[in-house]
């Protein structure tokens, strides 16, 4: 009797439990169903394209293969951009791609709408672009000789200064100073990073594609330098390295593999002049006075320190020695020296 006693506390008790459990489960439900509300899927998704240049005269454009693409929607949250097999995400909408085979061509560009819940809903547009700048023949060869990497026994061979807007306004989309003030490291400055060993060499070159191959080694160490921020976001997490912290925030030694891209080459005018400091800033007036080449990268490719971006400009080069700049998640200029091998 005692033992029949036991095992039905023990039912009761579980039944209890149960009851418990079920209550707490659908009032989980119930609460987690009116905390979301309707999902609305975004909608009126329309995408513009604005062809530089283009005018009665040149109805595709001035020849440089810039292309600004515009997209707005009800409901959405952000978008994404979709370029043949490249993908890019823009809060606000906008993107410029530069396009780099020869002629007039067609291409075709899908917006995608991304509002609450993963919805989506997307529209494409066909665009006619002319290309006619073909990169100089100098730049090519000594690009695609040889192996490069960055000048580490040279004064500047990396640094940062302001990134600005034509108006001299801080901003990501514009090029900064060609020349490092706030920071420009010295000989070996960085020794301790995994920046030395990596390795850069461009191939391949298509001249009617206007395209080539970009292999990036990282050496004995298989590990690249940069900013943490960018490295986070577009590399895949920070795959068990470890920050230097405040105040610079760097992985020294980011773990990553040896890879291969497209690179390609634009037109690219500064308008730039020294001012009383002895600093360069933008004229403000227009004019140009400093035209010189874009280096641009498919995916994630990048030169010497990662900053997030894909683009770099060339403010001086020989056949064996590059100084560029790129514009970093920051807002910065980011500099940087490579030499041929």
């Amino acid at each position: 009797m005692k033992k029949l006693d036991i095992i039905f506390k023990t039912l009761m008790s579980l039944t209890i439990v149960i009851f418990i459990t079920s209550c707490e489960i659908d009032s989980f439900a119930e609460s987690d169903e009116h905390s979301f509300g309707e999902i609305i899927a975004p909608s009126n998704v329309q995408i513009t394209a604005n062809v530089v240049g283009q005018d009665a005269d040149n109805p595709n454009g001035d020849g440089s293969g810039e292309v600004e693409f515009t997209v707005t929607a009800d409901n959405a949250i952000s978008y994404k951009f979709v370029n043949g097999d490249a993908e890019t995400v823009k809060a606000d909408g906008k993107i410029t791609y530069t396009f780099t085979s020869l002629g007039v061509n067609s291409y075709t560009i899908s917006a995608i709408a991304m509002g609450a819940g993963g919805t989506t809903s997307s529209q494409n547009i066909t665009v006619d672009v002319l290309v006619s700048y073909v990169p100089p023949a100098e730049l090519i060869a000594a690009l695609t000789t040889g192996t490069w990497k960055m000048s580490k026994d040279e004064k500047g061979h990396l640094g940062v200064a302001a990134g600005l807007n034509a108006d001299n306004s801080a901003n990501a989309a514009n090029w900064g100073a060609p020349i490092p003030w706030w920071w420009s490291a010295d000989p070996l400055a960085k020794v301790n990073t995994a920046i030395y060993d990596d390795r850069y060499t461009f191939s391949d070159w298509d001249a009617d594609a206007g395209k080539g191959k970009f292999s990036f080694n990282v050496g004995p160490d298989g590990a690249i330098f940069g900013k943490e921020e960018p490295m986070k976001a577009d590399l895949g997490g920070d795959r068990g390295a470890t920050s230097t912290g405040d105040p610079n925030y760097e992985y020294e030694f980011y773990p990553y593999e040896n890879y291969e891209v497209e690179f390609t080459i634009v037109p690219f005018t500064a308008r730039w002049d020294w001012n009383q400091d002895g600093k360069y800033e933008d004229t403000s007036a227009g004019q140009e006075i400093y035209p010189g080449e874009k280096i641009i990268f498919s995916g994630k490719g990048f030169l010497g320190f990662y900053v997030g971006n894909q683009e770099f400009f060339i403010w001086e080069r020989s056949d064996t020695r590059i100084r560029y700049t790129t514009i970093g998640f920051d807002g910065n200029s980011w500099h940087g020296i490579i030499n041929n091998e």
